[in-house]
């Protein structure tokens, strides 16, 4: 027992003495003056690696100008078809107030009949909401809409009161405006109901088209995108194989070839992607000033560009790092 206690004693003072604290102390601070000295070294590099990547851009020009054209087509059909997306997507929130019924009354109601039949369509599963409309009203935005020599020639108030019926979100489609149209008809008090029902069933027969034909665009365009940027690094990859080779078996570090590529990559995106968001506000812009009703569903239409400059600029950096990073340990 006493030889195994001094076997403890022994190795705690070897392991906390004075020398052995200090020694660990040393240890830590060297691999952390190791770690600053290469980053200082990489940073040093940093500005030669740049000019390389610059370089490496005008020497193999043959395969950048292709693959930097392709990237600004593709980017430009991009934010194309998402802006079509955002503009489905605005006109779908706009289409809410398609799906609306005007409901005529066959008499102009006592406020007491008015609230009763309010109260009756208001229980109708179909419907959101309603606002009763007197014949005063109506006559007041008829004036407001139209010139009031129309009704010069006819006497007295023509219009007759009515009640505008919203119908609920998860009702909107034509089966559901017919269903309540119908039972609005067989109320003895109502005369006539107006609803779109032309705008519906075009809107439904053609609003998956606003919805799938920029989604396909936008996913045929990434691919073909991603494509491009694996086939130009492969590319600039071979034809600069033994360079690659070279520095790497000459104790090149992964950052100091990869950084070129990388950068590259973020270079070619942002021109390609970068031109094509320049060339579609050149375009839009006039197309605007010719139809001004579409400046509320194109009023975000930046930050699909924004969004398809940065998403392509990192793609392609991403892209040549990853393939990079494959042919450093496995080769092409």
């Amino acid at each position: 027992m006493r030889v195994e206690n001094r076997v403890n004693l022994k190795a705690f003072v070897s392991e906390y003495s004075p020398f052995s604290i200090l020694n660990s102390t040393f240890s830590i601070n060297h691999e952390v003056y190791i770690s600053f000295s290469k980053f200082k070294t990489m940073f040093k590099r940093l500005p030669y690696l740049i000019l390389e990547a610059f370089k490496g851009l005008f020497r193999h020009r043959l395969v950048i100008i292709p693959s930097l054209a392709t990237t600004f087509l593709c980017s430009f059909l991009l934010i194309t078809s998402m802006n079509a997306l955002s503009f489905a997507v605005s006109l779908s929130m706009r289409s809410a107030s398609l799906y609306r019924i005007e409901a005529f009354f066959l008499n102009t109601p006592t406020p007491e009949q008015a609230d009763s039949i309010s109260s009756a369509v208001a229980s109708f599963e179909s419907v959101s909401s309603l606002i009763y409309v007197s014949d005063e009203q109506a006559l007041e935005e008829f004036k407001k809409s139209f010139p009031e020599d129309m009704l010069y020639l006819v006497e007295g108030n023509p219009l007759p009161a009515s009640l505008r019926i919203q119908i609920r979100a998860n009702e909107h489609n034509l089966e559901s405006i017919q269903r309540t149209s119908e039972r609005l008809l067989t109320m003895p008090e109502i005369s006539a109901v107006q609803a779109p029902t032309q705008w519906i069933k075009r809107w439904e027969d053609f609003k998956w088209h606003f919805f799938a034909i920029p989604i396909s665009v936008s996913a045929f365009m990434l691919i073909i995108l991603w494509l491009i940027m694996w086939n130009a690094i492969r590319l600039t990859l071979i034809s600069r194989k033994e360079l690659v080779n070279n520095i790497k078996y000459s104790g090149g570090t992964p950052f100091f070839i990869q950084f070129p590529f990388v950068l590259e990559g973020l270079l070619q995106g942002l021109a390609g992607a970068g031109l094509a968001a320049l060339l579609f506000r050149l375009i839009e812009k006039p197309i605007i000033e010719e139809f001004p009703l579409l400046t509320e569903f194109t009023q975000k239409s930046y930050l699909a560009s924004i969004f398809v400059l940065l998403f392509v600029a990192i793609s392609e950096a991403a892209v040549n790092f990853f393939t990079v990073r494959k042919f450093l340990v496995r080769g092409i």
